[in-house]
């Protein structure tokens, strides 16, 4: 299967504090990534240094075996390196659809003129309608973001980065503040995304995790402490130790 993201040798450095040492992944076409650890654990800095939110102090980034270290967070989206709450600035007012639609336009550079771009832009309203139907959303296509319930705000943000026609897409938390019974809504959502497309999911319930992931990475103060197929990484004692500790002794 072909690499679509591949990080070699990762760090930042601010000032003399090392926040991320030499972190080493890689993701292939279909893989179904969890990014674990403890809180400090370095997770949203390895993924601002991804996605080139921040810049790394070494190591490389390629996106699709294109060399992507030193190109902007604009650069990468439009690459296909899509992190889902970037493109989630919802307006209360405005409908799913609505939404939808403007995601397509900013892709595609035409929310210059986007109320004339709506109705003449051909194929728009099929791409949204088969984004929203992959998320569960086609019958709330017309209702006001800020009537959604926050499961549903959650799913809207993955139909919004999916808009983006990602390669790679990370997920960060797409199950916070969801009521633990409707967080297999959202994974059932997450299984109908496209079977090309590697996922990433930031997450700290394991049970989710579990769910969802056949690889996971573990990061604990900033260096990897070990990566491999979920099974395998759940039972690490070393995992259980950082991240699971006294809850995994309660199991």
């Amino acid at each position: 299967m072909t690499i679509l993201l591949e990080v070699q040798g990762l760090s930042k450095n601010f000032g003399g504090l090392q926040v991320s040492s030499d972190i080493s992944m890689s993701l292939k076409a279909g893989d179904r990534c969890a990014l674990i650890g403890p809180n400090g654990a370095g997770k949203t800095t390895f993924v601002n240094l991804v996605t080139g939110v921040l810049p790394p102090t070494a190591g490389a980034i390629r996106l699709d075996g294109r060399d992507v270290t030193k190109l902007s967070a604009a650069d990468r989206v439009r690459r296909g390196l899509i992190r889902s709450f970037q493109v989630a600035r919802l307006f209360k007012s405005m409908t799913v659809r609505e939404h939808m639609e403007l995601a397509v336009l900013q892709r595609d550079r035409r929310t210059f003129r986007l109320f004339a771009s709506v109705a003449k832009t051909a194929g728009l309203a099929d791409e949204v309608a088969e984004c929203l139907g992959l998320m569960g959303l086609g019958a709330a296509a017309e209702t006001p973001v800020g009537s959604l319930a926050y499961g549903q705000q959650r799913l809207l943000e993955i139909a919004l980065a999916l808009a983006m026609r990602p390669k790679v897409l990370i997920l960060d938390e797409p199950a916070a503040g969801v009521p633990h019974s409707e967080s297999q809504r959202i994974l059932d959502a997450i299984d109908r995304l496209p079977k090309d497309l590697a996922v990433l999911m930031i997450e700290h319930d394991m049970d989710l995790v579990s769910r969802f992931a056949s690889s996971i990475v573990v990061l604990a103060q900033g260096k990897l402490l070990c990566s491999g197929a979920t099974r395998d990484v759940m039972a690490d004692p070393r995992v259980r130790e950082v991240y699971l500790g006294s809850r995994a002794n309660a199991h």
